[in-house]
């Protein structure tokens, strides 16, 4: 294989030291990834990631890649220690005729997400972390084909539309005492009501125990805000977080919501803001967690409601509470790519391969 690109991660835009943090590439027209789109096949599934002693694997997933349109999105686990300190390099491999690599594989899809319980990059159809929490449509809603912020996204209607996720063992949270964390990308459009992004919540037979998670839109004061939050005592909705910023100008927003196995606490954030943590009296020791995952719209007991209108992408459950370092590296990257990293092209690819596309290769 050869050499054809070198991407170099910016480590002012890294908080502090990251072990197996997942990034994300964004191919574009730049001249960078010439080389690449010279020998790279369509689809990507020849692309290989390796760190800069051109040794180290790294995991991979290709979500979409076109030569053609020279567009794409990579996610990729850079394994041990992303420095804060020095810029890092990750090379980029291609040859032009390997297969991809089976999902199962050492570097296949699902290595990327081992820490997951759920990861969708259209919104909630479909789940990259190979525990098959695929989502259903109701309401007459297309999943996918909408722009999102960094690929795919799914556009809600605000009045029925919506995805339900069916319970599985690897997004039960179980226990208070689990941690996790909760991420959405969320554009809303038009309204100021309490809407739901995502919930995993059934009021039952125990409503005076606390449920988590839940993650909302709600109406602060008269302007759509953004706030996060969890079902509290007897169901009353517990805020933790708002924006002073309105959000019906669509607007992407980075919302989330982490428990960290402390019983009196829970955080939230909001784009690259710092956590908030709300302290909260300790009703029980145990959560409702046998619902399903809704999107975009609220089940209480099949009572429905609370419709999210806008756009959804990129829905994260990793099962450990990230720290703000973490978080802000991820906004950072997700938020603004190009400036979290740089790319160059080393060279490779044939000179018929570089003539079919007009490109004059860097030898």
């Amino acid at each position: 294989m050869a050499h054809v690109a070198t991407i170099t991660i910016d480590h002012t835009k890294v908080p502090g030291d990251l072990t197996d943090y997942v990034g994300l590439i964004v191919p574009d027209a730049s001249a960078g990834y010439s080389a690449l789109y010279a020998l790279c096949l369509e689809g990507g599934g020849d692309i290989r990631l390796f760190k800069s002693d051109d040794t180290t694997e790294l995991a991979r997933e290709i979500v979409t890649f076109s030569v053609t349109d020279e567009t794409g999105e990579i996610h990729y686990k850079y394994s041990g220690t992303l420095s804060s300190s020095v810029d890092t390099d990750i090379h980029v491999y291609a040859d032009g005729s390997s297969s991809d690599y089976a999902v199962g594989a050492t570097y296949g899809r699902n290595a990327v997400w081992s820490a997951y319980g759920l990861v969708s990059h259209d919104g909630g159809g479909t789940d990259s972390t190979g525990n098959g929490n695929t989502g259903t449509g109701r309401g007459g809603i297309t999943i996918g084909g909408a722009t999102g912020k960094m690929g795919e996204a799914t556009t809600f209607d605000g009045s029925n539309d919506g995805i339900t996720i069916a319970h599985s063992a690897s997004i039960n949270v179980g226990a208070l005492l689990d941690s996790y964390t909760i991420s959405v990308w969320s554009k809303n459009n038009s309204g100021s009501t309490l809407q739901s992004l995502m919930s995993k919540f059934d009021a039952g037979a125990s409503s005076n125990v606390d449920k988590l998670p839940f993650l909302h839109l709600f109406n602060w004061t008269t302007n759509g805000k953004l706030g996060t939050g969890y079902r509290g005592t007897n169901g009353t909705f517990r805020p933790i977080q708002n924006t002073a910023t309105g959000l019906n100008d669509n607007s992407w927003v980075y919302s989330g919501f982490i428990h960290d196995g402390n019983l009196s606490q829970v955080k939230s954030f909001v784009n690259d803001d710092s956590f908030v943590t709300e302290t909260r009296a300790v009703v029980g020791t145990t959560m409702e967690n046998t619902s399903a995952i809704t999107i975009g719209y609220l089940d209480n007991n099949g009572t429905l409601g609370q419709y999210f209108p806008g756009d959804i992408d990129e829905i994260r459950l990793i099962k450990i509470a990230i720290s703000q370092d973490w978080k802000d590296a991820e906004y950072n990257n997700q938020n603004s790519y190009s400036t979290f990293y740089s790319v160059a092209a080393v060279g490779g690819g044939s000179a018929a391969q570089a003539a079919r596309r007009g490109v004059i290769m860097m030898m």
